[in-house]
């Protein structure tokens, strides 16, 4: 029995061996750690979301509500309570819309959750999430986020 909870803990924290030796950060990872890595993630990353929506802010803006809200329903469908969450968000996305990385940080104005279920909550959320905006390069957005997004509350 001792054995068996060894060998599985041990296969759990592969995946996060292998990126601490890679020298990459998580896929999903906390603001504020690993700042060199971050520094460079994000000059690999150096146009913003208005420059990948061509300079059309209602693009760029309808882009980042849509993955808002689908983080909004993605986080119904785990049974997880976002309301009165707030993060800074700061995400990285392929060219094609595909978040390669996102990393967060719990606003000093949030409801209080345990960060690594946010974490696992967000990693389930971006393997099958894909922003509706596409570009020639890599592009980032980094703002604050708050549960139930603008829309919702208004009720649309």
């Amino acid at each position: 029995m001792m054995r068996s909870l060894l060998t599985t803990a041990c296969l759990l924290a592969l995946p996060f061996l292998a990126a601490a030796q890679s020298g990459s950060l998580d896929k999903i990872f906390m603001l504020g750690t690993e700042e060199q890595r971050y520094e460079q993630l994000t000059s690999s990353y150096s146009q913003s979301l208005l420059e990948a929506s061509a300079g059309d802010i209602t693009k760029a803006f309808e882009g980042w509500l849509d993955m808002q809200q689908a983080i909004d329903s993605y986080a119904n469908s785990q049974n997880f309570d976002l309301n009165g969450v707030r993060l800074w968000l700061h995400v990285f996305w392929a060219e094609d819309g595909q978040i390669d990385q996102m990393g967060f940080l719990l606003r000093p104005d949030s409801r209080l959750v345990d960060e690594g279920e946010i974490k696992v909550l967000l990693a389930g959320f971006v393997e099958q999430y894909r922003l509706p905006i596409q570009s020639g390069k890599k592009f980032n957005h980094y703002t604050g986020a708050a549960f139930p997004t603008l829309s919702q509350r208004r009720g649309n």
